[in-house]
C-alpha cells in the first residue's frame, strides 16, 4: 500500500490521510510529492485523475480523496474499527466528517494550514467565528455523547478524528 501526498504541514487532506493509516496501525509506503514546484502538476497527473493529493494506491487501484481513502481502509479492514461500530455513533461521525469535507470554507480560505505558522495574526471576520464555533459545537457534542473524558469524539480513533486534523 502507498500513500501519496503533499507536505503533511500545509495540506491538511495530506495530514488527514496519513494520520488515518497510521493511527490504524496500518504499514504503507509514504510518497510525497512537493506541492511547489513547476513539475507539481505533472506528478500530480500521474497519481490521480484528480490531480490532487492524497492518493491511497491498493492493490494497483488509485483511491483519491480524503473521504473515499478513509471509507476504503474501513471497508478494507473492518477489524480495525474506523467507524463507530454503533450504527447511531457511526451515522453522526459520518455526517461529521462529510461536513468537514465539504465545510468550513471561511477556515480553509482565512487560515490554510500552516503546522509550523507561528505567531500570525488572522481577522477574525464573522464568517471564520462561525466556522469556528461550529467545531467547538461539534466537538464539545461528541465528547459528551460518545466521547465521555477520553481524547477521541466516539471514545476510541475514528475516521472522524482524523477529518478533524
Amino acid at each position: 500500500m502507498r500513500l501519496i501526498i503533499g507536505n503533511k504541514n500545509y495540506s491538511s487532506w495530506s495530514l488527514r490521510s496519513w494520520l488515518l493509516l497510521k493511527e490504524a496501525g496500518l504499514e504503507f509506503d509514504e510518497h510525497r510529492i512537493p506541492l511547489n514546484l513547476p513539475s507539481t502538476a505533472a506528478a500530480l497527473a500521474d497519481a490521480s485523475p484528480a490531480c490532487r493529493v492524497p492518493v491511497l494506491i491498493l492493490n494497483d487501484q488509485a483511491i483519491w480523496d480524503t473521504l473515499a481513502i478513509a471509507e476504503t481502509v474501513a471497508e478494507g479492514w473492518p477489524e480495525k474499527e474506523l467507524w463507530p461500530t454503533d450504527a447511531k455513533s457511526r451515522a453522526h461521525a459520518r455526517s461529521i466528517s462529510a461536513e468537514m469535507h465539504a465545510g468550513f470554507a471561511a477556515i480553509r480560505e482565512l487560515m490554510p494550514m500552516n503546522c509550523r505558522g507561528l505567531g500570525r495574526k488572522v481577522t477574525l471576520p464573522d464568517e471564520l467565528t462561525a466556522d469556528i464555533d461550529r467545531i467547538f459545537e461539534i466537538w464539545t457534542q461528541c465528547q459528551q455523547q460518545y466521547g465521555g473524558l477520553g481524547r477521541w469524539l466516539f471514545g476510541q480513533f475514528s475516521i472522524a478524528d482524523a477529518m478533524f486534523a
